[in-house]
């Protein structure tokens, strides 16, 4: 009955992206001032984009004029490039946060269109993003967060096309990468997720599929390029300050780190995900229950 009356234009794909693409923009780019940045973790990354287009390696991230070794160079690259466009300012240094919460809303949108083939379905999975919280939080802001969100969706999003088209396999080697070259470690989640996946949904065959394989080994040889080279360049210094101290301290796996870290993003779930936490809970559970 809906679908024969005037609100059938809500059930058309195209109203819909284009709802969900003009309201993020509007909603995640949508400042009007440069107020500055007043957050401590922003403007430790914004520094570092500036610096590092003013020294002569952009594999090198400067500090300070100094080397520091606790990010990859990707979304510094992307930041320096904006300041290319607008000037160093404010408005720059969260323009790459907000394209990439733009993008990664719509690839919600696509992905879940794809598994279920259901607008609204696709729909309500990208809107949730759009809902007040921390994801738009953190859309407006110059963290790393929404970058690396993007590159693992988009990564996900390329291995399930694989299942149909292999070639597929392969971009979702270079999304994998970037995620790495976006966060370190944190970029690894699709390997891992992937692995996991293949062999749930085909066993060892289609984990070891030559083009899924290749596909590894694009992400490997892009994620893991700036580790080389600054292993290359600085040695010992950069594992003990990258692998060491950032890594496995922040994660409880060294004496002295605390072991309850990871609890605390339940933690901020708890506090900011309403009124989506209870339906996750729900979702999770109907889907655990349909796997197995």
């Amino acid at each position: 009955m809906l679908k024969d009356s005037p609100v059938r234009i809500f059930y058309n794909r195209t109203f819909q992206v284009v709802f969900l693409l003009y309201s993020s923009l509007l909603i995640l780019l949508g400042r009007q001032l440069d107020r500055g940045i007043t957050n401590f973790d922003d403007a430790y990354y914004a520094q570092k984009a500036k610096e590092i287009f003013l020294s002569d390696s952009l594999w090198v991230v400067l500090w300070k004029n100094d080397p520091v070794f606790d990010n990859p160079p990707l979304p510094f690259w992307l930041t320096g490039l904006a300041y290319k466009v607008f000037g160093v300012s404010g408005y720059a240094a969260v323009f790459s946060s907000a394209i990439f919460g733009v993008l990664t809303i719509y690839l919600t949108y696509s992905l879940c269109n794809y598994l279920f083939k259901e607008n609204w379905i696709a729909f309500l999975s990208a809107f949730v993003l759009l809902f007040p919280g921390v994801f738009v939080d953190s859309s407006r802001r110059g963290m790393l967060d929404i970058t690396l969100a993007f590159f693992v969706t988009a990564a996900m999003y390329c291995l399930v096309k694989g299942l149909e088209n292999k070639k597929f396999y392969l971009l979702y080697g270079v999304m994998t990468g970037c995620a790495v070259l976006t966060k370190s470690i944190l970029g690894f989640f699709p390997i891992v997720i992937g692995g996991v996946f293949m062999l749930w949904y085909g066993g060892f065959k289609k984990l070891f599929d030559p083009m899924y394989m290749a596909g590894i080994v694009v992400a490997l040889v892009i994620g893991c390029s700036w580790h080389t080279v600054n292993w290359y360049m600085f040695g010992d210094e950069f594992i003990q300050s990258h692998l060491h101290q950032i890594s496995l301290d922040r994660y409880g796996y060294s004496e002295g780190a605390s072991l309850f870290y990871l609890f605390g993003y339940f933690k901020d779930m708890l506090k900011n995900y309403w009124p989506w936490l209870p339906v996750t809970a729900v979702g999770v559970f109907l889907f655990a229950k349909r796997s197995f």
